[in-house]
């Protein structure tokens, strides 16, 4: 039996709800980035329908939280309404920022199911297997809440039809450039069967192929620095025969640029000085739409709040948004006095929350344990690695 070509759009990680950097959208009054990442998911839906697609794939982490506010819902609603007028087949699973960490918590998935009826949702703790009989096909969802699960997950390829399998973690071998992020999990290497057709990947934000079959398609938009080597953008894929490797696509979509420049040693140079240097650099860059960073290294703290004053005063239309760093920022709240009043210290403070969520009954015994042990954990990984993750 001849098959003919299913051509499908897989996208992920549009984290509709982020925002960041308290700038405001002129048009709209709200959150500039929180706009800049609808915008960057309304462009997404656009190709998608202009591609002639069969099929839509959204790999998990449609929002940035687990209760996204009422401008993410709306958004997500009108863009996919699209998708369902356009009779399109649409697949959606939950990623680790859409699945609450209590298994007894309903998600926005759950009353969103009643607004699109005919999107196809696997967002819970149990995998699923979608049948699409008109294109030989059969997808296996595995969401991250069933990758949380004591047992591992298990999907059998069916041999007489094609298979797409879409999952959201993190594939072994990646080499990141900073931390894991809290709650992912790592896929094995058993679930990517190279049997499947194709695996849909979601979590990275980067785009690329783990093997013949296997391809992140990146995020729709820069979420934080960790994304500044991110080309945002989804990937239309097409299956043919089921002996042949699938043929991908990557489209890219417009977003606004994001630049980290060259370090600069403050030493003993006045802050009139240094805020000289980095308005003269960003201006060399001519982007005045862009987020742009700059590290200030062995500059006491006076120095750069004056470099900082300098250059909220003078930036202008050089830059869209212009910030100083110095490695130690990230945990910087962390250390040290603030008002004068030491900081508690955090596992201590991490501590009184937990009790105080068993206390209300917020969190149950099973659940409190595990989570005060990743979480003291991962204070401890942050406290030992503070220069890494702030680079």
């Amino acid at each position: 039996m001849t098959l003919r070509p299913l051509r499908l759009a897989h996208l992920a990680d549009t984290h509709l709800g982020y925002h960041a950097l308290h700038r405001v959208d002129p048009e709209t009054g709200r959150n500039q980035r929180a706009v800049d990442v609808e915008r960057a998911f309304a462009a997404a839906i656009d190709q998608i329908l202009e591609g002639e697609v069969d099929l839509v794939i959204h790999a998990g982490d449609v929002f940035h939280h687990t209760r996204p506010s009422w401008s993410a819902l709306q958004c997500f609603v009108r863009q996919m309404r699209r998708i369902e007028d356009a009779g399109i087949p649409c697949l959606v699973i939950g990623g680790n920022h859409d699945t609450p960490r209590l298994r007894t918590t309903d998600s926005a998935f759950t009353f969103l199911q009643l607004f699109l009826p005919r999107i196809h949702f696997v967002t819970g703790y149990a995998c699923d297997e979608w049948r699409l009989d008109d294109f030989a096909l059969t997808i296996h969802a595995v969401p991250h809440g069933a990758l949380t699960n004591p047992d591992p997950p298990v999907v059998m390829p069916r041999r007489d039809r094609r298979n797409i399998l879409v999952t959201h973690g993190m594939a072994p071998g990646i080499q990141l450039r900073g931390q894991h992020e809290p709650g992912e999990e790592t896929l094995s290497g058993a679930l990517l069967d190279e049997a499947h057709n194709y695996i849909a990947l979601g979590h990275y934000h980067i785009a690329g192929d783990q093997g013949h079959n296997a391809h992140y398609c990146g995020s729709t938009e820069r979420i934080g620095w960790g994304d500044e080597q991110a080309k945002p953008g989804l990937l239309f894929v097409t299956l043919g025969e089921l002996d042949q490797p699938p043929s991908v696509e990557r489209a890219t979509i417009a977003t606004r640029p994001m630049t980290t420049l060259h370090p600069i040693d403050g030493g003993d140079r006045p802050a009139r000085e240094l805020a000289d240097v980095i308005l003269d650099r960003v201006g060399a860059i001519a982007e005045p739409e862009a987020m742009i960073r700059v590290e200030l290294q062995n500059t006491p703290r006076p120095q750069r709040r004056e470099v900082e004053s300098i250059l909220r005063r003078e930036t202008g239309e050089r830059a869209w948004s212009l910030q100083v760093y110095a490695r130690t920022d990230l945990l910087a709240r962390f250390q040290g006095e603030v008002d004068g009043a030491h900081q508690a210290d955090l596992h201590e403070m991490f501590n009184d929350f937990v009790d105080e969520q068993v206390k209300t009954r917020t969190y149950d015994a099973a659940f409190a344990i595990a989570f005060r042990e990743r979480g003291q954990r991962a204070l401890s990984e942050a406290s030992g690695s503070g220069e890494d993750a702030a680079a």
